[in-house]
This record gives C-alpha cells, structure tokens and sequence, in this order.
C-alpha cells in the first residue's frame, strides 16, 4: 500500500509583530505565500519575486495550540501504528524555531507537546481494543557529533559525556540494523512512560546560544515499539513509532558560536545537509532517473532513519520556521526542503509476525489429517457411512416408475444412492433395466476411479510440501535459538525484528 509523506508547517510566533514580523498569507489552511521584501542590495529598479507559494497538509499559524498540531497531525499516525504500521514523525527546521517544543513542549502540562500527548493516546486506545493484547517498550537515543548515545541510562546521570557507551550499529543477511548499548524498556503505563521521557530530556544535550536560550545540541530518536496480539484471529503483529527531534540548522557567522559550540554547530549542519541528499536522491528514484544509490551511511542519522525516508513507514514532517524578517533566508530553505520531502511516498505493509512453534503445530495436524485420508483411499477408496434410517425412507429417494419405462438418468441416480448405501437394494423390473444398471456402474467406476487417482495424486504432492516447509521451519527456529544465546550478554535492539512474542490469555477470553 502506497503511503504518501505528509508535511505539516508550523509558525513560530514573532517577538516584534509591528516591526520585524515575516510578511505572508495562508489560504484554507494549506497554502502559505511568502511575500518577499525588496533588497536595496538587488538595485533601485528590483526584478525578483515579490511572494513564493508552498503547499502543505496543513498549515498551523502562531496561534495554534499544541492540542490542535496534536490531533491533526499525530492521532492517525498512531492509530496506524496501534493497527501494526510502523511510523516516524519528524520535526525539521533552524534552531529555535519551536521544534523541541512541538515535540516534547514547555514546563507545563497544559503546554506538553507530541511526545507525551503519543504516550497518553497510545495507552487510552490500549484499554478500548478489548479484543487485543500488547506490549509496549521504549527506547530513547541522541546523536550528538555523530556518536549515538542511550539516555534512558541511569549511569549517564552521574559520569560526563566522555565516560558514557557509545551505541553501535551493526547489520546483518538481511539488511537488519541492530544497535548495541541501547536499552529497551517496557512500559505499563502512561506514568511509567513519561518518567522515561523526563529522564532522557534531562540528560540531553542542551546549551545557550545567540539565537536560542535552550538551544537542543543533538538529533533525538524516542522509539515506542509495540507487540500486539489479536485474539480473534490469533496473529501477532509488532510495530515502531519514532518521534524524531532534530537538532536545528544555525548560520555560523549569524549566531557567531565559538569553541564547543562551534564544533556542535558544524556537525548539526553535516548531519542536516545529509539529509537533504537522501532526499533529494530519493525524489529523483521517484522521477524515474536511474539513481541506485541512496546515501543512507553518509551520517548515523540518515542510518538510523533509512526505513523512515524510503522503507516500510507512513512518515509525517513538521516544518518550523520563525516569523521574522531576519531568518527569512532560512525560513524559506525550511520551506523549500519541506517541498522535497512531500513529494516523497512509500511502500507500508502491516508487520505480522510468525509464531514459528504455532505454525509447525499447525501443519504438523494438517499432515496427520491428510495420511488419514490416503491411508483410507489405499484401502478402497472414500466411502460414506451408511445410513440406518434409509429404510423408512427408501419410497421418497427412489424414482417412481408407475409401470412405465424408467429413464438411463433416473437409473444412474437409482445405482448412485445404492453404491453410496443410501438405500438397502437395488429393485430392478426387467433385464433390459438390470443391463442399464450395470452400464450406469460401470460409467460411475470409471468416473470415480478417476477422482480417486487426482485426490491421491493432489495428497500426495501436499504431503511432500509440507514436509519441505516443515523441515525449514524446524531450521529457522533452531537458526534463532542458536543466535539468541550467542552473547546473552548483549541487549540488541533491532530495527526490524523483535523478539519472540508470547501472550496470556485474558481472565474473561
């Protein structure tokens, strides 16, 4: 199924309306048209665009509450997810444009943004699908000058940056991506999440700028991975959502960092300017240009999010941008990369996943019940029990003839209920009818011989399929066995696989 990405834009209110403010227009809440100021630089007589048109899903202005960006932006996305559809929500655009805000929000919890409003969601809808079971874990990761960090380690809380386990990727055959030295937490409850939430915000890295009093230094990936029974079909499904705060892009000569903050500068940049690659290689994929190559690898967080941007996810962007004048240069590259990435789509499918023990157990059944059945062919076929209460009904099944000559169809149907013992004998009133009868046995044998020998072929070749399937499934799962406890010392987190899911059946089910 074709996902189309969704991009949403949001305005940062301008702290100077009257003087400084960003001249635009938004029309029917989708639409916003920049209306460009004339430069002295450009010349008296100036020939540029006076206003630039971009087209969104939707636009929220600097009014918006961050209730309303909630349950328009992030309510199907997790609905999806809670059906088995995996989903990021990325947040995109320069520092200090109300990114961090968005998704994680102020001080108060009337002002929570994405990230705790999801939890709270996710954990309401859980109690309604009587007919589900799941299972939530968290995970939470920054990348911080290219190096990725867990934050949901308590030990971080007390030793500097420089003392903390680097998380390492490593892939397998299958193009899986595991990630070693992040810890998956599971999570009963919304409190339980929000407390992780909290506690990864308060080890992130955060510093004071000239553009942003809480400037976030590190792009940060907040995973909820859910594990989900249905028990009325009894299928398991697993899903991930990812809520991505990206660090914000800043001119250097604009907010003249020096030193550390320099350095963190340049990486953020690095990291965005990748991004854009991958974006702008996956739109010319889509243009038909023979591009093979996506720049995935070229940084950690294009790695990270390589299923987001062109794998197996519904993926929702909100672009920031600031209302001044003074950023208008990035506000509209905001706008502009925002363009790129809503002409993107992909391929999303409902991730269910194989009880290896339930499907052998199955099949295994299925192939007794099919010897069954060929060992009672070879000892003469498929015959039907018969009936001790025909006799009382014999007037009703058999043709009446009132003397006069029986027809060769009321006769093969006469022989049929014989053969198949629905009635005790066979009453036949002259030779020439007998002759009839053994001609109507006969074309029956035949017919049916031909049936036995099809049905036995047809068992016999399903037989040997399921043999086969059984054979590798027995392998794959001594395979997975064999993997699991090669270093239970690890925690491995993978991207596209989870553990085994075993579930209790409910009290009342």
């Amino acid at each position: 199924m074709k996902s189309q990405f969704e991009v949403y834009l949001r305005l940062k209110p301008s702290n100077n309306q009257s003087q400084n403010a960003m001249q635009y227009q938004i029309y029917q809440n989708k639409k916003l048209q920049v209306l460009l100021p004339k430069h002295v630089k450009f010349g008296l007589i100036n020939n540029s665009r006076d206003n630039l048109d971009f087209n969104f899903t939707h636009v929220f202005d600097q009014k918006s509450s961050q209730e309303h960006v909630f349950t328009n932006v992030t309510t199907p996305v997790i609905n999806s997810f809670l059906d088995g559809y995996n989903a990021t929500i990325f947040a995109y655009g320069q520092t200090g444009s109300g990114k961090t805000y968005t998704m994680s929000g102020a001080e108060t919890w009337q002002l929570r943004g994405i990230i705790p409003r999801a939890l709270s969601y996710i954990f309401d809808e859980i109690d309604k699908r009587n007919k589900f079971e799941y299972k939530i874990y968290i995970s939470f990761m920054e990348i911080y000058n290219e190096n990725a960090y867990d934050l949901l380690e308590k030990k971080h809380l007390e030793s500097p940056l420089e003392q903390w386990n680097k998380i390492a990727l490593y892939e397998d055959d299958q193009n899986n991506i595991h990630l070693k030295n992040l810890s998956i937490h599971q999570c009963n409850n919304e409190q339980e999440g929000i407390d992780l939430l909290m506690m990864g915000n308060f080890i992130r890295q955060v510093s004071s700028t000239p553009m942003n009093q809480s400037s976030s230094r590190s792009h940060c990936i907040f995973t909820v991975t859910l594990e989900g029974y249905d028990t009325t079909s009894e299928t398991c499904f697993v899903s991930k959502l990812h809520l991505v705060d990206l660090a914000g892009s800043e001119r250097i000569s604009k907010s003249q960092v020096e030193g550390n903050l320099l350095n963190e500068a340049k990486y953020i940049n690095l990291s965005l300017t990748y991004l854009e690659q991958v974006i702008i290689a996956l739109n010319e994929r889509m243009k038909g240009a023979n591009r093979q190559h996506i720049p995935y690898r070229n940084s950690l967080m294009t790695t990270l999010l390589k299923d987001s941007l062109g794998g197996n996810c519904k993926t929702v962007m909100i672009a920031t941008i600031s209302s001044e004048n003074d950023n208008i240069e990035e506000s509209l590259s905001t706008l502009r990369f925002s363009q790129r990435v809503g002409q993107l789509e992909n391929e999303i499918r409902r991730n269910e996943k194989v009880d290896l023990e339930a499907v052998v157990k199955r099949l295994e059944q299925e192939k007794l019940v099919l010897i069954r059945e060929l060992e009672q062919y070879q000892r003469g076929g498929a015959s039907t029990s018969s009936n001790k209460k025909i006799q009382s009904q014999q007037q009703n099944l058999l043709p009446q003839t009132n003397g006069t000559p029986i027809s060769q169809k009321e006769i093969q149907e006469k022989v049929e209920l014989y053969l198949n013992e629905r009635i005790p004998t066979l009453d036949v009133k002259s030779i020439e009818e007998t002759q009839k009868c053994f001609e109507a046995m006969k074309d029956l044998y035949n017919t049916r011989m031909k049936e036995y020998v099809t049905e036995l072929t047809f068992i016999s070749e399903k037989l040997q399929k399921y043999d086969e399937i059984l054979t590798r499934k027995k392998e794959q799962s001594s395979f997975l066995e064999q993997k699991e406890n090669s270093s239970p010392e690890a925690e491995i987190y993978r991207r596209n696989e989870s553990p085994q899911i075993t579930f209790k059946k409910k009290a009342n089910q």
